[in-house]
């Protein structure tokens, strides 16, 4: 018996020839993460909360994206693409308007990756939550590099596990 044949007897359906949960499994609650990344202490100095980078949230947000099928190579693509704008700010001495337009089509990129069926949804939700959190950020350049790549990196290695 094949694995898809397998699948689908156990009730999980296929769309677009990818196999997913059945349609009939109640959906689970999205991370409820802080607005921001970023926290003042009393010196006025800004760093990364903990939840963001902690196993506690982290580790149930990539078992959940796992369950829902999504690939290490899907994550790893999106990951690449945030690591190409790090480098561009750090290496290149580039400024946060020069690679803001690269940065918002993350969440263009994962509505066609959606809608061919690449990606979960619960993935693209996980995105554009962060675009939103960077891009109302006083300092989205900041909340971007302190923010969000520790907050993704931290995904990308939970979910290796």
């Amino acid at each position: 018996m094949s694995m898809q044949h397998a699948l689908r007897k156990a009730g999980y359906r296929s769309e677009r020839g990818r196999t997913g949960p059945p349609a009939n499994q109640p959906k689970r609650e999205a991370l409820k993460l802080p607005s921001s990344y970023l926290e003042v202490d009393e010196d006025n100095q800004r760093y990364l909360r903990s939840a963001f980078v902690a196993k506690n949230t982290i580790d149930p947000l990539a078992r959940q994206l796992g369950q829902a099928r999504l690939t290490t190579g899907q994550l790893r693509r999106f990951f690449n693409h945030c690591r190409q704008i790090e480098r561009l700010l750090r290496t290149e001495d580039e400024s946060w308007e020069q690679v803001s337009a690269k940065f918002h089509a993350l969440s263009s990129h994962a509505q066609y990756a959606r809608s061919a069926g690449k990606i979960p949804q619960e993935f693209t939700e996980f995105i554009d939550a962060n675009v939103r959190r960077v891009e109302t950020d006083s300092n989205p350049c900041e909340a971007f590099l302190r923010g969000f790549m520790p907050h993704f990196e931290a995904l990308v290695g939970f979910a290796s596990a």
